[in-house]
């Protein structure tokens, strides 16, 4: 069965003769039947199947849950060699207020063929996959006007829609580079094929565990690591963040500024039992006693919740004292000690920063 969309006819035509064809599995042997997969004319098309060319994906043709997974086959014409390259996501952090599904790599999506932990959401307001950039979120796919890529039907060796499955097609016209990449709904991507001037580059799914369901082949089970086995390095980093904490002393109060930093090239995740991120606090010197709080007297809303730090990035809290204690009242000349506190489930503090008072 041949997964050529429609838009893509000119390549079919040039490059079939030297192609690779890619084909899925004639059988997945899955306790759980697969979606199904008739063929059928193009005029009848189902909604979703991209009958026409576009630009957008609905979000069931990449589903999107912790714990999700694919394993392919990767073959190249160039060296004649065969790899086993294993997908999942591992976590679903809240980044910036929202839920992202971080993927263990992702090397077939365009920009991302040596990326390892890959943030993606679906937006469901311009209806694409997104993924998290330095410069911001960027399409996954990037398709449209202001690319040479389209979603449209795959189709089989007579020409006609394959239900529930969808092709992601790059440089349909070029006959020495392009992609296309098959989605099955409810299963995510199926097959890639890679074309490059020196040969052609492809994946095929062997087995996947999509949403609790199983496809194709076991997936086996990690080993454990073999005594003296070099460790990889963490994918979500344990490591603790580290924090400054400065005090500007001012004639009516002092201003605290909590620095909050991932010094790891992972993701830092932190787990918070309410809605407070922070804390400040002050303490006699001397005796040690806390005389001020800055989260005493607020309110937080009790949720608990995962959320975290980019690779090199910080957070920033701050807050102006004015010199009264819990009581409100105005505190004794003396000495005293200034903390900032990451308020997560193991709360982690800062060196405490002298502060003079007047």
């Amino acid at each position: 069965m041949f997964f050529l969309g429609r838009g893509s006819q000119s390549r079919h035509q040039t490059l079939l003769w030297r192609l690779v064809v890619l084909m899925l599995p004639a059988v997945f042997h899955a306790p759980m039947p697969a979606l199904p997969q008739s063929s059928q004319p193009p005029a009848t098309a189902p909604p979703n199947a991209a009958s026409d060319s576009t630009a957008f994906l609905s979000a069931d043709y990449l589903p999107l849950n912790l714990g999700n997974r694919w394993i392919y086959s990767k073959a190249e014409s160039r060296f004649k060699k065969t790899d086993t390259v294993r997908i999942e996501i591992i976590s679903a952090p809240i980044i910036r207020w929202r839920t992202w599904y971080i993927f263990s790599q992702l090397p077939f999506a365009p920009g991302l063929e040596s990326a390892n932990n890959v943030p993606i959401r679906y937006d469901t307001d311009t209806k694409r996959f997104v993924r998290l950039a330095q410069e911001g979120e960027v399409p996954l796919f990037p398709a449209g006007e202001d690319s040479d890529a389209n979603f449209d039907a795959s189709v089989d060796e007579n020409g006609r829609a394959v239900r529930n499955r969808v092709s992601y097609l790059t440089c349909a016209d070029c006959t020495d580079s392009g992609m296309e990449m098959v989605f099955d709904r409810g299963m995510g991507v199926t097959a890639i094929q890679v074309t490059h001037p020196w040969g052609t580059e492809s994946y095929e799914l062997k087995s996947a565990e999509v949403n609790q369901r199983k496809f194709g082949d076991p997936i086996p089970v990690n080993k454990p690591k073999e005594p003296g086995a070099k460790p990889t390095g963490p994918i979500i980093s344990r490591a603790d963040p580290t924090l400054s904490l400065t005090v500007e002393k001012k004639a009516s109060g002092a201003h605290f500024r909590l620095k909050v930093k991932n010094p790891t090239e992972s993701f830092l995740s932190f787990n918070f039992s309410s809605s407070q991120k922070f804390d400040f606090v002050v303490r006699e010197r001397e005796s040690g006693f806390e005389i001020w709080r800055w989260s005493k007297g607020n309110f937080f809303t009790q949720v608990v919740h995962n959320q975290a730090l980019l690779p090199e990035q910080e957070w920033e809290f701050e807050f102006f004292w004015d010199f009264k204690d819990n009581e409100r009242n105005d505190i004794q000349k003396g000495e005293y000690f200034v903390s900032g506190i990451l308020t997560t489930r193991d709360p982690r503090e800062s060196e405490p920063t002298a502060l003079t008072v007047p």
